[in-house]
């Protein structure tokens, strides 16, 4: 499984970062930050489950993508968000991907940020396409695992949880990864596992969607940033917020950060909690 990687012209790159620099010197960053990140959107979804073990009735699960550690969001700018993880302190924390924008190094800056509150289940994270920036994954692998968070690259883990096992598995991302494996990722998985599984990129869900695959979370698209006809296929393409597969829930988030300017329109800033409840709920 995987996806030819995007790449954009030398004209098109100059007009990206040229863009980028004067948003950047107009204070860019700054407007972003009071404009969405200190107004990040609660995104709440409920999910039933057919035959959910009483262990993860209830189960919340906090999902953040797309960062974008940057031009617009760096060191000191995510008060709000882990606010508002330390008020709602769901079980877990689920993050898909795009720590950075440019290099890995812009990552490393919100790590500690990022990575402040500790759910009693664990912080688990996949990589998106910006993560691979001359080839340093390993290097920010390392530095979420410094910081108490797992990164799951073709692999899953099966989490004790109430006298159940959750399960969550974690892909490369489908365009940079070198090796996209979901067999390797789920090969810990036994029947009657709960499974919840991270890929930054939409566009596999189909192809990932199977019985005992409750949820995907995914990030990539922004919901689109600035959400206008005319400005949509400049970015990847949007599937939707919620959209069901078979007895899989395919869940997009919008994401916390930009790319190329700092705004979005008609696709707010958020921070998505996933809870799971049984079916005849």
């Amino acid at each position: 499984m995987h996806l030819p990687p995007r790449r954009f012209s030398a004209p098109r790159l100059a007009l990206f970062r040229g863009v980028e620099r004067l948003c950047r010197l107009l204070g860019g960053r700054r407007a972003y930050r009071r404009l969405f990140l200190d107004r990040l959107r609660v995104r709440e979804e409920l999910l039933a489950v057919p035959g959910l073990p009483e262990g993860l009735s209830g189960l919340t699960l906090a999902q953040v993508s797309d960062l974008h550690a940057g031009p617009y969001l760096g060191a000191g700018d995510l008060g709000g968000l882990v606010a508002i993880l330390e008020e709602r302190a769901p079980d877990l924390v689920a993050l898909t991907g795009d720590y950075c924008v440019h290099a890995v190094d812009e990552a490393f800056g919100v790590l500690d940020e990022l990575c402040a509150y500790r759910p009693p289940l664990g912080i688990f994270a996949v990589f998106g396409n910006h993560d691979y920036k001359d080839r340093r994954e390993g290097e920010l692998e390392a530095r979420f695992a410094a910081r108490g968070a797992t990164v799951l690259r073709n692999r899953g883990e099966r989490i004790p949880a109430g006298g159940a096992v959750l399960a969550i598995t974690g892909i490369e991302d489908l365009e940079e990864g070198r090796l996209v494996d979901p067999a390797a990722a789920r090969a810990e998985l036994r029947e009657g596992d709960v499974e919840i599984l991270l890929s930054h990129n939409p566009s596999g869900a189909p192809a990932l969607a199977r019985p005992g695959c409750v949820a995907i979370l995914s990030g990539h698209s922004h919901g689109g940033q600035v959400d206008l006809p005319f400005l949509r296929r400049f970015g990847p393409p949007h599937p939707g917020l919620r959209i069901p597969l078979g007895s899989t829930t395919l869940f997009v988030s919008r994401g916390v950060g930009v790319l190329g300017i700092p705004l979005r329109l008609r696709a707010p800033a958020e921070v998505l909690f996933l809870r799971l409840v049984p079916a005849d709920c």
